[in-house]
């Protein structure tokens, strides 16, 4: 994918972003050239961006996607690609949503108006009808729903897929819908930021040891994530070894008492949304023996803001809490805690209270 490294291109990209109001942002286009990773084909000269322009796209399923114009209304059927229209500016075209809405804490911090949308389905299922009755430019969805595609463009709505399931597959993801919505600055400014915040992580842990993390998921701390999960990602970029990482499958796994006893993680984390807590995990007697249970090192990610530990816009956030939690030594909490203001201020147009950035 292709990256922006150098200092001017950040400030460049951070510019175009000052331009957007609050969360939804305003709808300018810019002259400017695609980016390679979304595969963008114009009807037009390179160099050259109007409303009249057709974009194809390759989603994250392999699949052509060719939109006449770019896409003015959205639905997204996944938290994941909420978010990412949130952090791109782009929330204002989001015509319908994911259920449990009302269960996202940054929608009502950011984007209350979404709370209002029709909603329309699940991670497992989608009601095509709701769908199809907002007559959106193009449907947002996760690879799990993709059966339902072939459907919808049937009927002439374009879809794009996605499966954010690493930090590259997440910047690709971004790429994709910027391109699709006709501004792909905006996922310019937020690949520069993760750049330059993953070359400052690299460069604080260069030489410092790795601990061993067990990451839980949020339904039971007797399940994990494996080495194909985008949650390892965030482990080995901290600076930590994932010790679940050779558990088949792409999703969270169920481990027992014996495994977790055997990999002797030195922290454990607890995502956002755990439906137990740091005390459930320290009072077990049948974990009483692990390294981070002795140590009292369970700790539990925000839980009111975003789910850091997952393939989002502000997963870089998950990765910087991690990586105070794992390496205090050379990058204190404090700092993590104005990084995360920053963040929010410049991407999402809010001001986060610090007392919800918790560890």
């Amino acid at each position: 994918m292709k990256r922006f490294r150098s200092a001017l291109a950040f400030i460049l990209a951070l510019a175009l972003l000052f331009c957007m109001t609050g969360c939804a942002g305003s709808e300018t286009q810019t002259t400017t050239e695609p980016t390679q990773a979304s595969t963008q084909e114009i009807t037009e000269p390179a160099g050259t961006t109007t409303e009249s322009q057709a974009i194809t796209l390759t989603d994250q399923a392999g699949r052509q996607v060719t939109l006449e114009a770019p896409a003015q209304t959205l639905v997204s059927c996944y938290y994941i690609t909420t978010y990412s229209t949130l952090a791109l500016g782009l929330g204002d075209r989001v015509v319908g949503l994911e259920k449990k809405a009302d269960t996202r804490p940054i929608y009502t911090l950011c984007a209350p108006e979404l709370l209002e949308k029709p909603q329309v389905g699940t991670l497992k299922e989608l009601n095509v009808e709701a769908v199809v009755a907002l007559e959106p430019d193009l449907v947002l969805m996760p690879v799990k729903l993709q059966d339902y595609a072939a459907t919808l463009e049937d009927l002439g709505i374009p879809v794009l897929v996605v499966n954010p399931e690493s930090q590259e597959l997440l910047e690709e993801m971004l790429v994709l819908i910027a391109a699709a919505c006709g501004v792909p600055e905006r996922s310019e400014a937020l690949l520069a930021y993760y750049e330059q915040q993953l070359d400052k992580v690299r460069e604080r842990i260069q030489g410092e040891e790795a601990p061993r993390v067990y990451l839980a998921s949020n339904s039971s701390y007797l399940s994990a994530a494996p080495g194909q999960m985008y949650q390892s990602d965030l482990i080995t970029l901290a600076g930590g070894e994932n010790v679940m990482s050779q558990l088949p499958g792409d999703y969270w796994t169920e481990v027992s008492y014996e495994s977790i006893l055997a990999a002797d993680p030195e922290v454990i984390v607890i995502p956002a949304g755990a439906e137990y807590t740091t005390q459930d995990v320290l009072a077990d007697e049948s974990l009483a023996q692990v390294t981070a249970v002795k140590n009292g090192a369970v700790y539990a990610m925000p839980q009111n803001l975003e789910e850091w530990d997952s393939p989002i816009p502000s997963g870089i956030l998950g990765v910087l809490w991690l990586t105070s939690v794992l390496h205090p030594q050379v990058y204190d909490f404090e700092t993590f805690q104005k990084d995360v203001q920053d963040f929010y201020k410049t991407f999402y147009g809010v001001e986060i209270p610090g007392d919800l950035i918790t560890k």
